[in-house]
């Protein structure tokens, strides 16, 4: 792809699997994935997960995209898409969602309001993954905190498993841009208990370290929200 870069692991000479992918945020790893698969199959698995679908909420949320045009013009915006950024648009609580199957055997749960008064989460969508594959990425998520070199890890708290993935958006339109605002991201949750998960994003990170500023935040909430049990 010519002068076209992505992140890689510290170690480019070792071989890289989906568990260190998601343990160090290897961005190439999924890039390749991607083209290997091919635009098409990249949309039809996202758009399981309720990309451009109404999202079962009683407050409006917008719908998440993938691509401004409904189309990956080139396979730079394909490999972008593969780790979040290129045009993909999504909001915390969709993305709070998407991580509800590890936890429920595959299926993807639909949001609750409490002033609602609802009893328990319904499914939203069922099977968006198989059970055994829920479990693998599950016990990924939970090495991206205990690993000591996991991007997540300032987020563990002794006695409890928390599982998570970081993630940091760069808003530039280009390579050459000189203005590069990040946005940090951090996703965690109890993997034992499963009934809490804390989505984070903080702007303007690029000075902080990224997304690695956002996750000891993430684990303070948790850990505080705990004590209270």
């Amino acid at each position: 792809m010519g002068d076209y870069e992505v992140t890689r692991v510290t170690d480019p000479e070792e071989p890289v699997d989906l568990r260190d992918a998601l343990v160090f945020s290897d961005n190439i790893f999924f890039a390749q994935t991607s083209l290997e698969m091919g635009g098409d199959t990249f949309e039809e698995g996202i758009e399981n997960f309720g990309f451009g679908q109404d999202i079962p909420f009683t407050y409006p949320i917008e719908s998440s995209t993938l691509t401004e045009d409904d189309t990956f013009e080139n396979d730079v915006l394909l490999a972008d898409s593969s780790y979040g950024q290129g045009e993909v648009q999504m909001s915390p609580l969709h993305l709070s969602m998407t991580y509800t199957p590890f936890v429920n055997e595959g299926d993807i749960l639909a949001p609750v309001l409490l002033q609602d008064d609802a009893d328990e989460a319904e499914v939203w969508d069922e099977g968006v993954m198989e059970s055994e594959t829920a479990d693998t990425i599950l016990q990924n998520l939970i090495e991206v905190v205990e690993e000591s070199d996991g991007t997540g890890h300032d987020a563990q708290i002794s006695g409890r498993t928390l599982a998570g993935k970081t993630g940091t958006a760069e808003l530039k339109e280009s390579p050459e841009d000189d203005d590069n605002d990040q946005l940090g991201w951090f996703v965690a949750f109890d993997a034992d208990e499963a009934d809490l998960l804390v989505t984070m994003m903080v702007e303007d990170v690029q000075e902080q370290g990224g997304s690695g500023y956002v996750v000891p935040k993430v684990g303070d909430i948790i850990e505080e929200y705990e004590s209270l049990d």
